[in-house]
């Protein structure tokens, strides 16, 4: 898709703001970067973006707030300018180690593990005891399969803070996947040490317990994740999984739907269900239930790779953008407009998610509010012909025929190889008894529809 660690980044401090004396009035002067990590911090992060931008056309030297503006970009989902800002930034301040840090994790996000590497460990020269870093530079070789320097990184890690549980866990995740479960095991036993909190530590212990056959350990590390993080699919699963080994069905079959109910989008919860009703006999509902993994699983791994980033970044328009993408597609509309919306309150100028999630809230039948989202979208931009079609469809959902027609009127004035505008018009004139205007719009749209294909085809033939 064309638009697809650290909590640390959005800690904004306070800053105290700066008053100046004029006369005998002493009037507070504003500090145009204070107003930026303020309204940042509240979540105001369009007006963040403009006071970034004030403050850096006064002092272009300003390194917090070219740092500040790439975290706004980064959030916004504008990687590409974020990466300039963050470039620019370690060019005028070589020493400045957060700019290290941050240029590292936007090149992270582009999938630029070797850049960021290099960015990671040109951080650590500036400041060798920055534990963090080792530990992103770490998971950058890990992910370009670099997994001995990504022992090391981390062994270098704990030398400085060998009682800090996360460069544990990630120690023992980089073993995990090279199938050395006896290190990963001690690595996962010793983050638990540390912190008996640590749920993905135990419960990536649990699955390699399973592997080895240590049932007992396993099932009893995925009810303790179960304990601790009650709304998290995967032990319920996992723990569902060692009940069929075990003869007990019934207790399995509770917790793989349990795990279906807590997320709709745990592909595997289906698919241990359906096996297991498949086992028992009942044809139907296990089909039922292999249809639905197979609908969801194509896309589990997107859905996982998003849901990653937004652990990490909480405040990530593009993830969330994402993810409703997903969801519509899955036609699950409730979640979808959940993620759109949660990405236009970090950036409400986004014309794509705002237009999305119009047309969730439309399958829905919230047609009043679908018309106001896409009203603003052609706010923003009034030749947006698409917006106008959408526009023009629930005009009709709502049986204003009048507006409908002028809407679709104005699709085709932008766009006259528009097909769908001559479909949404034959319905409209079906609906008004006008049976040869329908047909003939109905003509255009097939017309155009197969245009188009036969030019999309030539394209990739090209």
């Amino acid at each position: 898709m064309a638009r697809l660690s650290l909590k640390a980044l959005w800690g904004l401090c306070v800053v105290c703001a700066l008053l100046s004396a004029c006369g005998e009035n002493h009037t507070p002067e504003i500090d145009g970067y204070a107003e930026a990590r303020r309204l940042a911090a509240a979540g105001k992060y369009t007006a963040a973006v403009a006071a970034c931008k004030q403050v850096l056309e006064a002092d272009s030297q300003h390194i917090e707030a070219r740092l500040l503006l790439a975290r706004l970009d980064l959030t916004q989902g504008r990687l590409g300018l974020a990466a300039q800002l963050a470039e620019q930034a370690v060019q005028l301040a070589p020493d400045h180690t957060n700019a290290y840090a941050l240029l590292g994790n936007i090149y992270v996000r582009q999938r630029r593990n070797a850049d960021a590497a290099a960015i990671y460990q040109e951080g650590l020269r500036t400041d060798p005891d920055r534990v963090d870093l080792y530990r992103k530079l770490a998971i950058a070789h890990a992910d370009d399969g670099r997994y001995s320097e990504a022992i090391k990184t981390l062994q270098q890690a704990l030398e400085r803070a060998a009682d800090d549980p996360a460069i544990h866990y990630n120690l023992g995740v980089i073993y995990e996947r090279q199938a050395q479960y006896d290190n990963a095991s001690d690595a996962f036993i010793r983050t638990t040490e540390l912190d008996t909190t640590y749920g993905d530590a135990y419960f990536r212990l649990g699955q390699i317990q399973s592997k080895q056959g240590q049932v007992a350990g396993a099932a009893s590390n995925f009810a303790r994740v179960i304990r601790l993080r009650p709304d998290y699919a995967p032990p319920y699963i996992g723990l569902g999984q060692i009940f069929v080994q075990q003869g007990r069905l019934d207790e399995a079959e509770r917790l793989f739907k349990q795990a279906a109910t807590i997320d709709p989008f745990a592909a595997e919860a289906y698919h241990r269900l359906a096996t297991l009703i498949l086992r028992q006999g009942d044809q139907e509902r296990g089909e039922q239930l292999l249809t639905i993994f197979k609908r969801i699983q194509p896309v589990s791994g997107e859905i996982e790779r998003f849901r990653y980033i937004l652990s990490l970044y909480p405040a990530d328009a593009d993830a969330h953008y994402n993810l409703g993408v997903l969801y519509g597609g899955l036609q699950r509309y409730a979640e979808a407009a959940v993620e759109y919306a949660a990405a236009l309150k970090i950036n409400d100028q986004d014309i794509s998610a705002r237009n999305n999630l119009a047309n969730v809230l439309l399958r829905q039948g919230k047609i009043d509010e679908a018309i106001q989202h896409y009203e603003f979208v052609l706010s923003l931009n009034p030749r947006y012909a698409k917006g106008y079609n959408n526009l023009g469809a629930a005009y009709m959902m709502g049986s204003d025929l009048k507006r409908a027609s002028q809407a679709f009127a104005k699709t085709l004035k932008l766009d006259p190889q528009n097909a769908e505008v001559h479909f949404h018009l034959a319905r409209l004139y079906n609906s008004q008894g006008l049976q040869s205007r329908a047909a003939t719009e109905m003509k255009l749209y097939e017309q155009k529809n197969q245009a188009a294909s036969k030019k999309k085809a030539q394209a990739q033939n090209e």
